[in-house]
């Protein structure tokens, strides 16, 4: 339930390897004129029928802020240059999450995380290592022991990931092996236009962030169509992901209904329904 916009603001969508594509952002604004397409307000329609909202604001292509009008949460964004370096969750006015973003290169080198959903305050830092320009390996947070007593965590523990990313900048495939489970993921996407392409660096600080352990391709610069998963090891399935989108004129999407399949848990739906500046 409210997977995407869960992901948007609690979590802040690329990290783009190739040095063409350092700013897809910049390409393709699939407007006449100097004005891009830029998402004023998504609505999910959760698998249950409710429906959450998020409304955003922006200074030119820069986004500043993304209100969950439905929970009452706010997400606040700082820039330096066209990177983003923050982004503070907060819920009923408390700060809840801080993510605190470092480049290199133009690209994502680590993120910081500070959550204080609980009594304690949970700090951790992922780091991206690139191999190549299409190669990235993380350690992506996995969990930690929370010690009541002292609101305190301990004994951090990480999933290393091994990703490669396609020429347009997008999820190609993503593999990792944890306590005895083994997950590989394969990912296919049109081309057309994903509704926040072109918002400066929210991509970049996303793409691997969303999803069952991060990373479910539904943020990119182009639209998921189709995701294939599987684990195995002590825990055996198969999942997949496929996505129908409406678009309008500039081939951007106005509906994205996006199935989600697993051989174990079944099928739910998902519908995201996008609302533009023009």
């Amino acid at each position: 339930m409210k997977k995407l916009i869960i992901s948007s603001l609690a979590m802040a969508v690329i990290v783009s390897c190739s040095s063409s594509n350092d700013n897809p952002e910049d390409n393709n604004n699939g407007s006449n004129n100097n004005t891009p397409y830029l998402v004023k307000k998504l609505t999910e329609v959760a698998p249950d029928g409710q429906s959450y909202v998020v409304e955003y604001k922006y200074d030119g292509t820069k986004i500043t802020e993304a209100l969950d009008v439905t929970d009452n949460e706010k997400t606040l964004y700082t820039y330096d240059g066209d990177n983003i370096v923050k982004t503070e969750l907060f819920r009923n006015g408390v700060m809840k999450i801080m993510r605190e973003f470092t480049y290199s290169n133009g690209r994502l080198a680590s993120e910081k995380v500070t959550n204080k959903e609980q009594a304690g305050t949970l700090v951790y830092t992922e780091n991206y290592q690139y191999l190549s320009d299409n190669h990235v390996k993380y350690n992506d947070y996995h969990s930690a022991t929370y010690n009541p007593a002292t609101a305190t965590f301990s004994d951090i523990k990480y999933t290393q990931k091994d990703v490669y990313i396609n020429n347009a900048g997008n999820l190609a495939s993503m593999s990792y092996s944890y306590n005895g489970i083994s997950r590989n993921v394969t990912f296919a996407y049109d081309g057309n236009n994903n509704p926040m392409k072109n918002v400066k660096g929210l991509i970049k600080i996303d793409m691997f962030s969303l999803g069952d352990g991060g990373g479910d391709g539904e943020v990119g610069y182009n639209n998921l169509i189709y995701l294939n998963g599987a684990y195995s090891g002590i825990v055996n399935d198969t999942n997949q992901t496929t996505g129908v989108h409406t678009l309008n004129n500039a081939d951007y999407p106005t509906k994205s209904v996006m199935k989600e399949t697993s051989s174990v848990t079944g099928t739910v739906v998902r519908t995201y329904l996008y609302e533009y500046n023009k």
